[in-house]
């Protein structure tokens, strides 16, 4: 294949019934210059915690010290993602993913505090600034002197990113948008210099009609950007979240991200690269977790014996590691992906962010139970590991709604397709090339079994089982598709019973 040419989606591909094996094997490895490199900012990093990171002391201040940021300013954890001729270290999706399953191990509001800083506040500057843009704000936002926060979650808008209230209205004499509106949960809110804010503005569209569409903007903090206090939270609560108030702030034009209008491609995109950063720092905090829970069940003896001997015991803990293992091999198989610039990512991020959230939880609430008592002791860090390990299934995306999202963007190409077909079969002269391909998928789907190359040997039962599933994955989307048609969109349930399968396949 010529480096030209783009790849399919792998997930997408498989709802319709090909699997492009060659995408995902042989699973990938970092280039060796790479993670020599990656070795040095981890060692630095696990340095740097062993002697300034106390996470259950900035859980009961509510803050990550300012000398603590400042720190990692200068040893450039704010521009892991940033080009070099921009100032960062332009480091790959893989090696940054890497960081913060490192940074995840030792605190979750930390991570937070990096991840919500590139992963999704700077994101949109980077994947769809012009150099002039680039060039005004990449350098202060590689060493931290600013800070970035994603302005997009309102009181009446979360998941529903078309419901958003914020409004700008351009004033052409003075050359820029007056934006009025609150954002609220904003990650970094109370510390952000840079916001990257989504609004509704009014456009008049070739037909000469006029309507309401988002467009995404850089705003600065001292345009007159205001935060409320900060929120009283559950868990991350070293973390900064605050309301993010525009009361008649002028931005610039030359500050709009992208196209006017285009808004929403841009909230869209830096949530789609985003969210696989949240997956590796969910890997790290179950990382951590596991290595305690074996420690204590090793020492801790019941009825003369120590607790790692009981059957049950030994049943949670290997499920843990279990968990851990599938959501690190999605979670990197996903970033390779991404690396790659060939391949549309959407799903498969989505679904590593999903698994890995979910698996997160689950450890948390396990690790605790195998503590007994002392797991809600805030003596023991078992209670901060629960309410810290809860909201990464809530943000950058419900798991509900990335669940919906899996499943009718899986759906979708094999629904054009049999749209083609329910065309071709009104005309079957006119439609005979469309209705032949489809019967020889129809066949070569049902009746092929060897469709997976290269497996060790030690895999051969596994491969057989997978690509059963895969086979069955395909012919129920082409069977709830032509059972409901468009009525799809409103059978939640079944949508998400096929986004648990393809997340399970993956």
């Amino acid at each position: 294949m010529k480096k030209s040419e783009t790849l399919p989606s792998f997930s997408k591909s498989l709802f319709s019934g090909y699997l492009v094996d060659e995408m995902v094997f042989p699973y990938p490895e970092q280039d060796k210059e790479e993670k020599e490199n990656l070795d040095l900012i981890l060692e630095t990093f696990r340095k740097f915690a062993e002697d300034n990171i106390d996470s259950s002391k900035f859980d009961e201040i509510c803050e990550v010290p300012t000398t603590v940021i400042d720190d990692l300013k200068e040893l450039g954890f704010f521009g892991l993602v940033i080009p070099e001729e921009y100032g960062g270290f332009g480091i790959t999706s893989t090696s940054y993913v890497r960081v913060l399953e490192e940074v995840g191990k030792v605190d979750g509001s930390i991570a937070l505090l990096i991840g919500a800083h590139q992963s999704i506040g700077l994101k949109g500057l980077l994947l769809f600034g012009t150099k002039e843009q680039k060039e005004k704000y990449l350098p202060k936002l590689a060493t931290g002197e600013m800070i970035a926060a994603y302005c997009l979650t309102e009181p009446s808008a979360g998941s529903d990113a078309g419901g958003i209230k914020t409004r700008v209205v351009r004033d052409k004499k003075k050359g820029v948008y007056i934006l009025n509106g609150t954002k609220m949960w904003i990650t970094n809110g109370g510390i952000a210099d840079f916001f990257t804010v989504f609004a509704k503005e009014e456009i008049e569209m070739p037909d000469g009609e006029k309507k309401d569409k988002i467009t995404a903007l850089m705003v600065t903090r001292d345009m007159g950007v205001a935060s409320s206090k900060q929120e009283k939270k559950l868990g991350i609560r070293a973390s900064s979240t605050t309301e993010v108030i525009f009361d008649n702030v002028e931005v610039p034009f030359e500050n709009i991200i992208g196209e006017r209008g285009k808004g929403f491609k841009v909230a869209m995109e830096v949530l789609n690269s985003g969210r696989v950063g949240l997956a590796g720092g969910s890997v790290g905090g179950s990382k951590t977790m596991l290595k305690q829970a074996i420690t204590h069940v090793k020492e801790r003896q019941q009825f003369n014996r120590p607790l790692i001997e009981f059957e049950a015991i030994k049943d949670k803990i290997s499920q843990i590691a279990i968990n851990i293992y599938a959501a690190e091999s999605m979670t990197y198989l996903t970033t390779a992906l991404i690396d790659s610039g060939k391949v549309d990512y959407s799903l498969e991020s989505a679904m590593s962010k999903t698994y890995a959230t979910d698996r997160l939880w689950e450890n948390a609430n396990e690790v605790l139970q195998m503590a007994g008592g002392i797991g809600y002791s805030q003596e023991y860090p078992y209670e901060q590991w629960v309410r810290d390990s809860r909201i990464n299934s809530i943000f950058e995306g419900t798991n509900e709604i990335l669940r919906l999202f899996v499943a009718l963007s899986g759906i979708q190409e094999r629904g054009e397709y049999l749209k083609k077909i329910g065309k071709a079969l009104k005309d079957p002269i006119k439609g005979f090339g469309v209705l032949s391909d489809y019967a020889v998928s129809y066949v070569k789907d049902r009746l092929t079994k060897e469709r997976i190359q290269d497996v060790h040997s030690s895999l051969t039962e596994s491969k057989a089982l997978f690509e059963n599933w895969a086979k069955n994955l395909h012919i129920t989307t082409e069977r709830v598709l032509m059972k409901y048609g468009k009525s799809i969109i409103q059978k939640q349930i079944i949508q998400t019973r096929l986004a648990d399968a393809m997340i399970y396949l993956y």
